[in-house]
């Protein structure tokens, strides 16, 4: 681990958190179990110091006891450090373009992909290609014009729009619960030989990340007829934003032959 990854990981720990009330309760319940009040006795200068070597020892005891079975009713400090890890390995700085790409399958077999672009500040311009293999529908959204790209036709539809762009997706969902301190870790799996920590959401939403990296690997994501889709990251990657790369963000720099016209796509565009 490099030295800023430790003080990153060792700052997380060091802030203030809902259970730190209940850790101050139950050392303080220890201490009085193990340090009860004792008739005073003539005791050497030695000995005094004796017995302060000691409580500072069952001081220790009881803190390391806690921590490292969870008894403040929290995450273990190692279980912590991972969900530090990984919520900072998906929470993107500002200045900077991310690139995700996702490949899964549903129930019935039919292979689903999703690949995006967004910029990490405002208003976040995005490019999103999401849907059936072979069937993908390509957006845009800047903050001030929405467009979809027609394949059938090459033709770029677009329309005004001033909603913020936001993306509705299991990562964007896991970033979320490890922000909130919802997730929990639930161990070690091993997926087509690789080792990853699984990571479980309140919501359902199972993630598994690498062990070194701490980037999403697999998503295990619950669909409503009760099926689990599991989406593979194929791509999660922090591009800087130079000229060059904002061309990635929008559907005229990638499709320059393309025709432009004013209102909304028909049911049927985007289709690739």
């Amino acid at each position: 681990m490099k030295t800023d990854q430790l003080e990153r990981g060792l700052k997380t720990l060091a802030e203030p958190r809902a259970g730190d009330e209940h850790l101050r309760l139950a050392i303080r319940t220890t201490l009085g179990e193990q340090l009860h009040v004792r008739p005073k006795r003539s005791r050497r200068p030695r000995l005094v110091l004796g017995a302060a070597a000691v409580a500072a020892g069952t001081l220790g005891a009881a803190v390391v006891a806690l921590v490292a079975t969870g008894g403040s009713g929290g995450p273990s400090a190692a279980n912590a450090a991972i969900l530090a890890h990984a919520a900072h390995a998906i929470t993107p700085p500002a200045n900077i373009i991310v690139h995700v790409k996702e490949t899964g399958a549903l129930s019935d077999g039919t292979q689903v992909a999703a690949e995006w672009w967004q910029e990490t500040n405002a208003p976040y311009s995005i490019r999103l290609i999401k849907g059936p293999v072979g069937g993908e529908v390509e957006v845009a959204s800047d903050g001030t014009t929405s467009s979809q790209y027609d394949a059938g036709s090459n033709t770029i539809y677009r329309q005004p729009d001033s909603t913020s762009p936001t993306l509705v997706d299991p990562i964007e969902t896991v970033r979320a619960a490890l922000a909130d301190g919802s997730a929990q870790v639930a161990g070690t799996v091993t997926i087509d030989g690789r080792s990853l920590y699984r990571i479980e959401l309140p919501d359902g939403v199972v993630g598994y990340f690498d062990k070194t990296d701490y980037r999403p690997a697999y998503l295990d994501n619950p669909q409503r007829d009760g099926s689990v889709v599991r989406t593979r990251v194929l791509a999660y990657e922090e591009l800087s934003l130079t000229p060059g790369n904002a061309r990635l963000l929008s559907l005229t720099d990638q499709h320059p032959r393309a025709a432009v016209a004013t209102g909304q796509a028909p049911a049927a565009a985007g289709r690739r």
